[in-house]
């Protein structure tokens, strides 16, 4: 049998089990096996990136924003953080709160950042589902209380104690207000 044939038959197959599967009532099994699509495909996320900031002037760990991805019905942000202290930072961590509509908390997420030394910086992003880049106003940044660098540990730091070794880098891709002390 030629491979033109075999192809064609092969077709045929497929075309007369999807009509099976279809008039069985098992759509969803037809979209799974790629055979039929529910819907168009998405459009292409809009990305946004700056160059990101890794001083504010003084010696401190520095969060910049520097990429987002607006998605239909998703927001994703990159964020660096850069170690501007005389030590390493064992660990360091942020919730990021992203306000909508009038400052009104939508979703929180923690991000921790470990084992930088002096002058390095680490990549991190964060992904809001169920909303538009657009309907974002700002982001919230909190101290945790989870942090081991210089005299803190995990043991000796609260809410708060980290925030003074930290920075938010100023003009990035969304405005960025620091809660806490």
């Amino acid at each position: 049998m030629s491979a033109l044939r075999s192809r064609a038959r092969n077709r045929s197959f497929l075309g007369g089990f999807a009509t099976l599967l279809l008039l069985a009532g098992c759509a969803d099994m037809a979209t799974d096996m790629g055979i039929m699509s529910k819907a168009p495909p998405a459009p292409p996320a809009k990305e946004e990136r700056i160059p990101p900031v890794t001083t504010t002037g003084r010696s401190a760990a520095v969060v910049s924003f520097h990429m987002r991805k607006a998605y239909e019905n998703a927001c994703k942000f990159g964020i660096s953080l850069t170690n501007n202290l005389p030590y390493k930072i064992t660990d360091l961590s942020f919730r990021f709160t992203a306000l909508i509509n009038g400052n009104v908390p939508f979703d929180a997420q923690t991000k921790s950042f470990s084992e930088l030394r002096p002058s390095e910086q680490q990549y991190r992003e964060l992904i809001f589902q169920g909303v538009r880049c657009d309907q974002i106003n700002q982001i919230e940044v909190t101290d945790p209380g989870r942090c081991t660098l210089d005299t803190l540990n995990r043991f000796n730091s609260a809410p708060g104690d980290c925030a003074k070794y930290s920075d938010l880098a100023p003009g990035g891709l969304i405005s960025l207000v620091k809660k806490g002390k």
